[in-house]
């Protein structure tokens, strides 16, 4: 009997001593393989982000397909004032003043977009002992403004031609040339001075005249979506009378005008030509 318990327990404890080595591969042994499944999770996100990566730049490259039709401008520069008071218009012997220009447009075909304007310029004339005596005494002898001064607003439509054609603005030129021809209206505000029996006089007055825009310039493709411009605008007013002069030149009054225009092409529907 003793034999027999002796037997069992070794039988028990040897047992026991089996169970604990699989037990300890069981634990240990999947370690060793850890690594490589960490190694495999590595490239499965690599594979993923690489795909996802070349997925959202295809949807760019899209999205940039799309034609942008829509665009704005503004404008930055100088005017000129071609008037009766204004001074010698072809020596340039003139009043330079501020001029700004916002501009809405769209795209209509391959060489042509439409745009409205809505601008402001400030006017000056020349002081009165710039002009001769004789002129200054014509002047008072018609009651005509020797001095004016004043702020133009004017908003206007016209349609604008490119010298070079494009699909959409992707594939547009590097150096582009434009101009175009419309109709606006400009309303000036306007203080004039005139000698009456030997006083200065100051009078305001309000005018509200038509005009024809010849617009034209030049732009640099500035990125994908934008353009910087040199533009230039003649304003050929239906009115003699803006300075408060009419008369002593053989033109009516006309505004001119020089700007540096930022221009950003907006995301719109696609569309097709």
């Amino acid at each position: 009997m003793d034999i027999l318990n002796k037997s069992k327990r070794i039988f028990n404890y040897s047992t026991r001593c089996v169970n604990f080595e699989r037990f300890n591969d069981i634990k240990y042994h999947p370690t060793n393989e850890s690594p490589m499944k960490i190694h495999k999770i590595f490239a499965i996100l690599i594979v993923f982000f690489l795909f996802l990566n070349q997925d959202l730049s295809a949807q760019n490259f899209y999205k940039e397909q799309i034609p942008r039709n829509y665009y704005y401008q503004a404008g930055l520069g100088l005017g000129i004032m071609y008037a009766d008071n204004a001074g010698r218009f072809r020596a340039l012997d003139v009043k330079f003043n501020p001029a700004l220009s916002v501009a809405m447009g769209r795209k209509l075909n391959h060489l042509i977009d439409l745009r409205a304007y809505l601008g402001y310029q400030h006017i000056r004339s020349q002081e009165m002992n710039y002009f001769s005596s004789q002129v200054r005494d014509l002047w008072k002898e018609t009651e005509q403004a020797i001095m004016n001064r004043g702020n133009a607003v004017h908003i206007d439509l016209m349609p604008t031609l490119h010298l070079f054609k494009s699909n959409n603005h992707t594939f547009r030129r590097k150096i582009d040339l434009y101009g175009g021809a419309g109709f606006g209206l400009l309303m000036n505000f306007n203080n004039q001075t005139k000698i009456i029996n030997e006083n200065q006089s100051s009078e305001n007055k309000t005018q509200l005249v038509g005009y024809i825009p010849i617009r034209g310039g030049i732009s640099y493709k500035f990125g994908l979506n934008a353009d910087i411009a040199l533009e230039g605008t003649l304003m050929l007013t239906f009115s003699d009378a803006l300075d408060g002069n009419t008369g002593f030149n053989r033109f009516n009054d006309h505004l001119l005008n020089g700007q540096i225009v930022y221009r950003r092409y907006l995301s719109g529907i696609k569309s097709t030509y």
